[in-house]
């Protein structure tokens, strides 16, 4: 799966670094930003517009749950 050009996952700046770095510490996955869900419903996870970036990492260290 591909995270789309502006995912905070791929694009490293200090709005998505926060981002990232409070999805990994609380174990939380959230909205692509770039969706109708991404704003301020970015943490009421829908599964349809789910970060693909998240769901990326969750593969990778899904060993680790």
């Amino acid at each position: 799966m591909k995270e789309c050009k502006e995912c905070p996952w791929r694009v490293i700046n200090k709005h998505n670094e926060t981002i990232v770095e409070f999805s990994k510490r609380t174990d939380k996955a959230h909205n692509c930003h770039m969706t109708k869900n991404g704003g301020e419903k970015l943490w009421e996870v829908d599964e349809e517009t789910k970060c693909r970036g998240r769901l990326n990492y969750e593969k990778k260290n899904s060993h680790l749950i």
